[in-house]
């Protein structure tokens, strides 16, 4: 369900980006997100755990499309890297919840699962004082785009071939994170599910650090798509085709990619559509996060079918496909660090 609300709620945030300006919108997302938080666990009946699940996932969506507005404003000249540092926190509070989750809270403290599910509002209010404290007002140079242009162009080619590059890699990541506990449990691989599972996580992490040194160099190139989805194909592949053993440095190829690619596809819309990047962001994180809610299902349909569970795994490999047609396909871009056209390679 929250996949499903970070899809449907990311061109309401354009719009309030739009209305209200990005840096009072993520604090408006911050302040919703903490509120689902510290509430999420407050009863213990299944339509409230819902309710306010989905409640903190919007703060998330309607946050979404402000970070790359403001990446634009703030750090123009080093949109990538900007970027890839604010996704390292990303990455680094998915895996820092996930590691202290189950043998510290639950665990060690004995806080009941909804006590566990209430602690995280504490650092997301922490989160929201510092950015009131500490992150500047917005002038008005410089500022999103006036209200009324958010609303996103179907008929804009570049918009959608933003979208669908975040929809191949967001179901690369999705879709692997879905279907290899039950796909390698079927193939006797018990024992690879936990190393397999950790590896796609976990390489997304130097990917992302790399990018934050040098990100900038590769920001509209067409490279490093094709290379991200080729390298997906050959994870999907080897996790298909080759030994068991490999599962796990196949799921890592994949993390790996998918970071890279999800990392500069944030920068794109400020150099395909400079003074439109919350329209666009909006709807490529529509595109992207519905990819990942409705591809892994679209898997499981074709292994109910088919009886073969290689097929739950299929979308993934038709999106890395996508993803090297599409990087492939990219425009001649000028460059939105130093406005000097240059040919994308």
């Amino acid at each position: 369900m929250p996949v499903l609300i970070l899809a449907l709620g990311a061109i309401p945030g354009a719009y309030l980006v739009n209305r209200v300006g990005a840096r009072r919108a993520v604090t408006y997302g911050l302040a919703i997100l903490t509120l689902g938080t510290a509430l999420r666990g407050a009863l213990s009946l299944p339509l409230t755990l819902f309710f306010f699940t989905a409640l903190l996932a919007l703060g998330i969506a309607i946050s979404q499309p402000a970070m790359p507005a403001l990446v634009e404003v703030w750090f123009p000249r080093q949109i990538a890297r900007a970027s890839a540092i604010y996704t390292n926190g990303l990455l680094a509070g998915e895996v820092i919840a996930a590691t202290i989750t189950l043998p510290f809270l639950l665990g060690a403290l004995h806080l009941g699962w909804q006590a566990g599910l209430s602690f995280w509002a504490i650092p997301a209010a922490g989160c929201l004082g510092l950015w009131l404290l500490i992150v500047p007002r917005l002038g008005q140079t410089g500022t999103a785009p006036p209200f009324g242009n958010w609303l996103p162009n179907v008929r804009s080619w570049d918009m959608w071939r933003i979208g669908l590059l975040m929809g191949g890699t967001s179901l690369v990541y999705f879709g692997m994170n879905s279907w290899i506990p039950d796909t390698l449990e079927v193939r006797g691989g018990h024992h690879l599910i936990a190393l397999s599972l950790g590896l796609l996580n976990f390489m997304q992490l130097p990917v992302s650090a790399a990018l934050a040194v040098a990100g900038d160099s590769l920001l509209g190139r067409r490279w490093p798509y094709v290379f991200a989805g080729l390298l997906s194909l050959l994870g999907v592949s080897g996790y298909l085709a080759g030994p068991l053993d490999l599962a796990p440095i196949c799921a890592g190829l994949m993390g790996a990619a998918s970071s890279l690619v999800f990392i500069m596809n944030l920068g794109l819309p400020a150099v395909l559509a400079p003074g439109e990047v919350p329209r666009f962001s909006g709807f490529m994180f529509t595109v992207g996060y519905g990819c990942a809610f409705f591809g892994p299902a679209l898997g499981g349909f074709a292994w109910d079918l088919t009886g073969r569970s290689a097929f739950a795994v299929l979308p993934m490999g038709i999106a890395a496909l996508s993803i090297v047609a599409l990087g492939a396909s990219l425009p001649q871009m000028r460059s939105a660090a130093g406005g000097v056209s240059s040919k994308v390679v």
